[in-house]
């Protein structure tokens, strides 16, 4: 329907796929606007505090200001978390990282976490049907959080290229991860290298512009098949498959089918 995708209904998320679309009714709150205080938590002059009315919300307030964002349902039961400056909300499958000025930095699903050194260490679900995982690493640092490390895990580890390469990738990557890895290490921008055969690592520096800008990769039923989301409007993403064409445990071809 023409009208759905140049005007996505109200709390919702249209993904034009290539035989159809999807509809993600993202955001519904409940008809309960009673006010209830989840978390609370002050550290000096900055108070944190998760409520719901309506839907789930969170405020900070501080000598900076008040500031109030949005949180997902899973919130509707969370703990708090002051790191440095920084605010960490966990709910049971979600994470959510603010500092305190009220920037949110990152909102991700998350099977299991923790601060230390400076760093938050997360593992992302990916797949439930292939049972993947992502261990990942956000430097926290001037209130920010830059991701250093991506991990994807799948009985045995296959490491991306991040930061520390070393001889974490000598090894065969198993076919049906590769190309979800690829497709992620370059959304992240890291070193892709490795997974190329070598007539097309000369052509390495060309892989921005050929794939485009995208937010997210998604799988597929088909292993060599992943699809990049792109956002198109408010509200509105197109997914775009790309298959990924292996041999020898390297990449030979890439196409957007």
């Amino acid at each position: 329907n023409e009208n759905i995708r140049l005007n996505p209904p109200h709390r919702c998320e249209i993904y034009l796929l290539k035989d159809g679309l999807a509809v993600y009714g993202k955001d519904f709150p409940s008809t309960d606007l009673t006010l209830r205080v989840v978390a609370q938590e002050r550290e000096g002059d900055t108070l944190v505090t998760v409520f719901t009315q309506g839907g789930v919300q969170v405020s900070i307030e501080s000598g900076k200001g008040f500031f109030l964002s949005t949180l997902p349902p899973s919130f509707e039961s969370c703990a708090l978390e002051f790191y440095q400056d920084f605010i960490l909300i966990s709910s049971p499958t979600q994470i959510a990282l603010y500092n305190k000025l009220g920037e949110r930095l990152l909102l991700e699903y998350a099977t299991a976490f923790s601060l230390e050194n400076g760093s938050l260490l997360a593992t992302l679900p990916l797949s439930d049907s292939l049972n993947r995982k992502a261990e990942c690493v956000w430097e926290l640092k001037d209130k920010k959080a830059k991701q250093t490390k991506f991990t994807i895990v799948q009985q045995t580890k296959v490491s991306l290229p991040a930061n520390e390469i070393e001889n974490e990738h000598s090894g065969r990557f198993r076919d049906e991860i590769l190309p979800y890895a690829f497709l992620e290490s370059a959304l992240l921008g890291l070193d892709c290298s490795a997974y190329l055969c070598d007539e097309l690592k000369a052509k390495s520096e060309n892989l921005k512009e050929f794939l485009g800008d995208y937010q997210s990769v998604v799988l597929t039923k088909t292993p060599s098949v992943c699809g990049l989301v792109r956002k198109k409007a408010d509200r509105l993403f197109e997914v775009d498959e790309y298959e990924v064409e292996l041999k020898n445990g390297k990449i030979t071809d890439v196409k957007r089918i």
